[in-house]
């Protein structure tokens, strides 16, 4: 068997048999109130809340149990056999918090046929290159992390000899095996722990490595787990194929809502300058409380796309919804450092100025150059409910004018934001956009969206931009 590079053999990662833990969550987890939430996103969430360790033995689901009860004790929760409704919304905007302060997405290479996540803020992809007779993918930062497409010698026959060579040259202090491959976490000099974690096909293996300096252990070791949770091998696997390799840009969540840029720069999250106030607020927002009206998603759109605006911040696109003749909600992230926006519907643009700031909360009120033809009133918080019909109207990807159905499925509070979650579709692009009551009463500002999950969609409480 040809001998595997030294680079592998120093990194041994410990995501261990947790294909084994992909997913059965013990009968509590069964119980969750929310039907869309899957025990795999749970586990997820407790990998990026640093509670559920891939190198932890044992049965699945009390492994599970376990961490989720260390993430109970850790909250000042009384621990009990099951979360409930509120802190698993808790939990799964704390994980994604921590996943997108990383800048965790995707590398995926189509063509040899494999992904693995990435922590975009600590590394950054060089390029991928033959090496040793693999296809080795390169990255730099301030954590080592590589990643080695293999033909032939790591493939599934060959795989009891490659471990049992790594075993000899790495001394580890974790190690697991099974039939598709196999883990490793070793120390190295100052504390640093290298980590390797292996999944192989009768073609040939995938090996991806994380090392991670002593200092940066206590604070990213999460990311051993994580990395080895990402990786995936597609059925037609072909590690000599020819490299394509592509970053998907991070999706923006409930952590981190300037991740909504689709620029890429590090574009400042300074507030503009200018005369705008820091309230994030208006006195012009008018209140009115629901009646006996059921209009159709067709009626609620011709009723209140006429108030709902595309922004154009340069390298940024949102929403905004007209309020009065002259002034619009939308969320900081989509404005962020501009004093002065476009502002378009249909055929027609004028300018708009940012006169009021909030960035913690993310509102940011826009005032138009000209008068405004429409605009909407919006609904009390407390007079929202619970299951009722709502509508999003906004330009996700760009698309102007959108439409999606669902329902107000929770009412929340996250750092002091009042938050109306939605099952109604919010994409990337849809911030500053309109959530709307049956009667098109403006409920909410489109805020952002968990990417575990299904349907977990938020919109700043309306009401709470009034003065």
């Amino acid at each position: 068997m040809p001998a595997i590079p030294a680079s592998v053999r120093s990194a041994f990662s410990a995501l261990a048999c947790t294909l084994a833990l992909l997913f059965g969550v013990g009968a509590s987890a069964q119980e969750l109130p929310a039907s869309k939430i899957t025990g795999e996103d749970l586990r997820r969430a407790l990998i990026w809340t640093g509670h559920y360790s891939v190198m932890s033995g044992g049965e699945p689901g009390v492994i599970f149990q376990e961490a989720f009860q260390s993430w109970q004790k850790s909250k000042g929760y009384i621990v009990t056999d099951k979360l409930s409704e509120e802190q698993v919304s808790e939990l799964l905007a704390e994980g994604a918090k921590q996943r997108d302060e990383l800048g965790w997405t995707m590398l995926e290479d189509k063509s040899v046929g494999f992904s693995v996540g990435v922590p975009t803020k600590l590394v950054k992809f060089v390029a991928a290159r033959p090496a040793d007779g693999a296809l080795r993918y390169d990255f730099e930062g301030k954590v080592g992390y590589v990643v080695w497409a293999h033909y032939g010698d790591l493939s599934c026959t060959k795989m009891v000899q490659g471990y049992a060579r790594l075993l000899r040259f790495a001394h580890p202090f974790y190690r697991a095996y099974y039939g598709g491959g196999f883990a490793m976490a070793a120390k190295a000099g100052g504390g640093q722990i290298d980590y390797l974690y292996v999944l192989c096909r009768t073609s040939g293996g995938i090996a991806a490595e994380i090392d991670i300096p002593g200092g940066l252990v206590a604070r990213h070791e999460l990311l051993f787990s994580a990395m080895a949770d990402s990786l995936r091998l597609d059925r037609r696997f072909n590690p000599t194929a020819l490299a394509h390799p592509r970053i998907e840009p991070p999706t923006p969540t409930a952590s981190d809502f300037y991740v909504a840029s689709t620029s890429g720069s590090a574009a400042a999250k300074t507030k503009p300058q200018g005369k705008a106030d820091d309230a994030g607020k208006t006195g012009e927002i008018k209140r009115e409380t629901r009646g006996d009206e059921n209009l159709s998603v067709e009626q609620v759109f011709d009723k209140a796309s006429a108030a709902v605006y595309k922004v154009d911040a340069g390298e940024r696109l949102g929403s905004a919804v007209a309020i009065s003749d002259r002034e619009l909600l939308t969320n900081c992230h989509v404005v962020k450092d501009k004093t002065r926006v476009t502002i378009a519907h249909d055929k027609s643009q004028l300018s708009a100025d940012v006169v009021s700031i909030n960035e913690s909360a993310d509102r940011c009120v826009l005032r138009a150059e000209a008068a405004l033809s429409k605009w909407v009133t919006i609904r009390p918080y407390d007079d929202i409910k619970v299951g009722e019909r709502a509508v999003t109207i906004g330009t996700p990807q760009g698309l102007e004018l959108t439409v999606a159905e669902g329902i107000v499925s929770s009412k929340r509070t996250l750092e002091g934001r009042r938050l109306v979650q939605t099952t109604a579709a919010i994409s990337q692009g849809s911030s500053g956009g309109g959530l709307f009551d049956a009667e098109g009463h403006l409920l909410g500002i489109t805020t952002f969206y968990l990417k575990v999950g299904q349907n977990l969609n938020f919109a700043v409480a309306a009401e709470d931009f009034a003065k």
